[in-house]
């Protein structure tokens, strides 16, 4: 032990922890080094592009009013009731969002208002709207769906009928087709 004057530390020991290792000033002079480093490129940068060049100025001044680019959105599937819908969120991905949170069979390629009007252009999708995805099909309503498996069940049942099938084929595909029908 050896003291010092210095109201810090007022006692070192000599050849213990206090005196640096040559590992320790090995890794301090890389440490140095590599921050010397980082300021010369640094400067490099500045000098480059100067803090009042107008693309720069034009830059941080957008960055101060730029608007959150991924949207939320209510979506549901064509031919599904609102209530049935998910939240999707994206810009460039919305539609695979879509895809994904509504567990469709297939990718979703369009999207519409609820009143059925193709939405064509990322400006025209709002915050928490509310939007149909289609597979590609043009809009349809719940209502238009419904008939739509109504021909499609009337047109089942005729086939069943003229082919002559058995009542238990039949029987199968009632109950399905009118769980579908709701």
């Amino acid at each position: 032990l050896v003291p010092t004057k210095s109201p810090v530390q007022p006692v070192v020991v000599e050849g213990g922890w206090t005196e640096e290792t040559q590992e320790e000033m090995k890794l301090m002079e890389m440490i140095q080094h590599t921050e010397m480093h980082l300021l010369e490129l640094q400067a490099l940068q500045l000098k480059r592009s100067s803090p009042f060049s107008p693309k720069l100025l034009a830059n941080s001044q957008r960055d101060l009013y730029k608007q959150p680019t991924t949207k939320r959105v209510w979506a549901y599937m064509n031919g599904y009731a609102p209530e049935q819908g998910a939240h999707a969120w994206g810009r460039t991905i919305l539609l695979d969002s879509c895809t994904a949170q509504l567990k469709m069979p297939q990718s979703a390629k369009a999207l519409y208002t609820p009143d059925g009007e193709h939405l064509q252009s990322w400006d025209e999708i709002e915050r928490d709207m509310i939007v149909c995805a289609s597979t590609g099909h043009s809009f349809i309503s719940r209502e238009g769906r419904h008939s739509q498996f109504q021909i499609f069940f009337t047109n089942v049942s005729n086939c069943c009928l003229k082919l002559q099938l058995p009542q238990a084929i039949f029987d199968l595909i009632l109950p399905t087709m009118q769980n579908i029908l709701g």
